[in-house]
């Protein structure tokens, strides 16, 4: 799992445990939806990547639901069946859909408020079955039905609720009063103009009161939203008068749909774009006979193509759906575009479909002056007889029964390529079994089968979200009490006996710190693929004994007491780097904690060494810390004596911690600067 699927694992588990928040702020921030989704799973099921896997895969299939219900009742079941084919077996979805990550919720949300906001507009004037006239003839009651308002306040409130769900849904929205304008300007009668209307304000409305906490928390809290300041660097480039940056990222962007996709191996086979050769043809094709379809009025034309007049305010839709979806790639360019674009996906293969159904009908009309849809079915009041009957499959021209038989081949070609682009190609290379944290988790299963007690664990990503978190959801066994730190710059030495150490192939240990191990007995070795990148995985056992250094004891409160250091020299020349090792006795946790070491010269700082590779957070009373300082004289500094004093401090507030004797650090020795 990467460590945004398993930030989104350890909110889940807080909300499981009481947090409740409308807004998380965990990384850049996050909109809540998908974290309470996980939790009623992981209530169930504890904290696991499964609960929140799971979660994906829900609303994964919602989305194939909704958009089909709704691609059915505005192009017919041809088109709905095509389209959902293609988000079932297309590597976009399916990496979506198998990800724990909140982005798949957008889509699916807002498919289902489209799915409702159309049904509201046609609920009483074509049947059941909406704008299609597939299903049964009207009631005489229905005029005075309250359905239509249902629809509208549903659709409202699933609307308010994508904007919970990922930052996109924030145009997203706009398709909506965009459609209702069409069906006034355009729609020449299809819907009432006072139904657009009532319908248009009730949706909204409902939208609005559904969001408004959500907003109000956020204009109460400014600077949270860190993610949307950064990606709109371009906008505000373009706003200053320089379109470069907006103009280059449409530009690579333009080009996920067919010739190059996004190049993060987290999300995608690097430049693999949205869709392959055959199915780009047919997208770009579906493009044209869907302006075309918005903006015709012959309905005749239409109809020969098989689409009723219901498909123009449709196709209008998914253009804007499609528009809307993949804005914020435009804006931020192809980079991360598998989860920004994630709006769009609902239609992407919409325009595929209505290529091979219009192609179709095309050729079914030429060959025997019939068209097979939806729309020829219509039952009447009785139910007792059909006009315009479909032409019996065995009445066709060789070649047209063939058609269908193409379609399928397009889709299950699709799915075999996906299947092996995905589960083979993608699942299986080093930089995507590092960006999952492959190692890590197999170093965590290690731990649950064959370790008990402490054991300190090496990582480059020590902070509390993100190997911290993926141990939440990997470790099982309650005996095992990890500790984590950065072994490229430290060294936790836990001080309770018979624990262990495992040291990741990515975090060598530094030779000023390797002597603190010389009392470490290798125990095991992790088996790993060959071509891993962060491999090998050592298991050492410790003996539990406390290292040896230059003496230098001092209190910091009650968090941590410095035991003493090691300095690689106490005369250097200008350009020279010093190497400083510190212990210290951990006995509290200090979230936001650092380390500093000063070289102090008259009224400035000569050199300066601050960090933590131990997150103060996760600290376990009784261990030691070994802390690498590197300290690099300046190439201009003048010879002279100069105190090197260590001490700690808050990142959040820059607040020093006191020593029992009430100073704010400790002079450990002096340094002679000579002359070159």
């Amino acid at each position: 799992m990467t460590h945004d699927e398993a930030d989104h694992g350890l909110t889940a588990w807080e909300i499981v445990n009481g947090a409740r928040a409308l807004y998380f702020t965990v990384g850049y921030g996050r909109e809540p939806l998908y974290d309470y989704a996980t939790a009623l799973l992981m209530a169930g099921t504890g904290p696991t990547i499964l609960a929140a896997r799971l979660t994906s895969v829900y609303f994964s299939l919602l989305l194939i639901a909704a958009t089909y219900a709704w691609a059915r009742r505005a192009f017919g079941r041809p088109v709905a069946l095509l389209t959902a084919a293609g988000l079932a077996v297309g590597f976009w979805p399916l990496m979506a859909g198998r990800q724990a990550l909140r982005s798949i919720t957008l889509p699916a949300v807002f498919a289902l408020a489209v799915l409702f906001y159309w049904q509201g507009l046609w609920a009483d004037a074509q049947g059941s079955r909406g704008a299609g006239g597939q299903g049964r003839t009207r009631s005489p009651l229905l005029p005075r039905s309250p359905a239509p308002l249902l629809f509208f306040a549903s659709s409202g409130l699933l609307l308010g609720l994508t904007f919970y769900t990922y930052i996109p849904a924030r145009v997203m929205w706009l398709a909506l009063p965009a459609l209702a304008l069409y069906l006034l300007v355009a729609g020449r009668g299809l819907v009432a103009a006072r139904r657009v209307w009532a319908g248009l304000g009730l949706t909204l409305l409902v939208a609005v009161l559904v969001a408004a906490p959500l907003f109000l928390y956020l204009a109460n809290h400014p600077g949270l939203e860190a993610r949307i300041d950064e990606l709109s660097a371009p906008l505000r480039a373009a706003a200053g008068g320089d379109l470069a940056p907006l103009w280059a990222n449409a530009r690579g962007a333009l080009r996920l749909f067919t010739i190059e996709g996004d190049r993060t191996w987290r999300y995608n086979l690097p430049g693999k774009p949205f869709l392959g050769p055959v199915m780009g043809v047919l997208f770009y094709v579906g493009l044209v006979i869907a302006g075309w379809l918005a903006a015709a009025r012959n309905r005749v034309s239409k109809k020969k193509l098989g689409f009723a007049d219901a498909a123009a305010p449709g196709a209008f839709l998914a253009l804007l759906w499609l528009l809307l979806g993949f804005a914020p790639v435009l804006v931020t360019g192809p980079g991360l575009s598998m989860t920004q674009a994630i709006g769009a996906q609902p239609v992407l293969y919409l325009f595929p479909a209505l290529a091979l159904v219009a192609g179709y009908n095309v050729v079914l009309r030429r060959m025997t002056g019939k068209q097979i849809t939806n729309y020829e079915l219509r039952i009447t009041n009785s139910e007792s007889a059909t006009r315009h009957p479909l032409p019996a499959t065995r009445h066709l021209p060789p070649a047209t029964r063939y058609l269908p038989l193409a379609a399928l081949i397009v889709f299950t070609t699709l799915a075999a390529v996906t299947a092996r682009d995905y589960f083979v190609r993608w699942a299986n290379a080093p930089e995507v079994r590092v960006q999952y944290e492959t190692t890590m988790v197999a170093a965590l299963r290690y731990l649950d089968e064959r370790g008990a007690g402490a054991a300190a664990v090496s990582t480059i990503t020590p902070g509390r979200y993100h190997t911290p978190a993926v141990a939440l959801l990997t470790l099982r066994d309650p005996a095992v009490q990890p500790r984590w730190f950065d072994g490229r710059q430290s060294l936790i030495l836990p001080g309770a006996a018979d624990s262990l150490l495992l040291i990741p192939g990515f975090t060598p240990i530094p030779t000023a710190l390797q002597p603190y191990l010389a009392g470490a007995t290798l125990v095991d070795e992790l088996p790993l693929r060959p071509d891993d990148l962060d491999r090998p995985v050592r298991v050492y056992a410790l003996d539990g004994a406390t290292p040896v250094v230059q003496p230098r004891a001092a209190r910091f409160g009650d968090h941590v007491e410095l035991l003493g250091y090691e300095l690689s020299a106490t005369a250097a020349r200008p350009g020279d780097v010093l190497t400083l090792v510190t212990a210290w006795r951990l006995l509290a946790p200090l979230p936001e904690a650092s380390l500093f070491a000063h070289l102090t010269g008259p009224g400035q700082l000569l050199a300066v060494a601050d960090g933590l590779g131990a997150p103060g957070e996760a600290w376990v009373s009784g261990d030691v810390l070994l802390q690498l300082h590197s300290l690099t004289i300046p190439a201009d500094a003048p010879p002279g004596e100069y105190p090197l004093v260590v001490g700690v401090y808050t990142r959040d507030d820059s607040r020093r911690l006191m020593t029992d004797e009430g100073r704010d650090s400790v002079n450990l020795t002096t340094v002679t600067v000579v002359d070159e």
